[in-house]
């Protein structure tokens, strides 16, 4: 199966990216977590299926500002079909 014959994952629960952005734009901790390893955080605010997107490369992680002022387009397009992108990767630009 080739990349693009995969079926991108649906969205997220919106109570799951309302805990997600959260944490993202307010806890240090979780957002070094988060950095380190996107499955552990996931799973820690009680996601159990990380989805490929959350591979995240250190140091591209959006800054609290940046995803407080995205607030509203990452929550929607978190909870509807994903790409084959991740929205929280390297924002600069958004």
């Amino acid at each position: 199966m080739t990349q693009e014959d995969k079926i991108p994952p649906a969205g997220l629960h919106p109570r799951l990216v309302k805990k997600l952005l959260d944490n993202l734009e307010g806890n240090d901790a979780f957002r070094a977590q988060f950095q380190a390893s996107p499955e552990q955080a996931l799973r820690s605010i009680g996601y159990t299926d990380p989805w490929a997107c959350m591979q995240v490369t250190s140091g591209k992680l959006a800054s609290p500002e940046q995803i407080k002022a995205q607030r509203n387009k990452l929550e929607d397009r978190m909870v509807g079909i994903q790409n084959q992108s991740c929205d929280l990767d390297a924002q600069e630009g958004f």
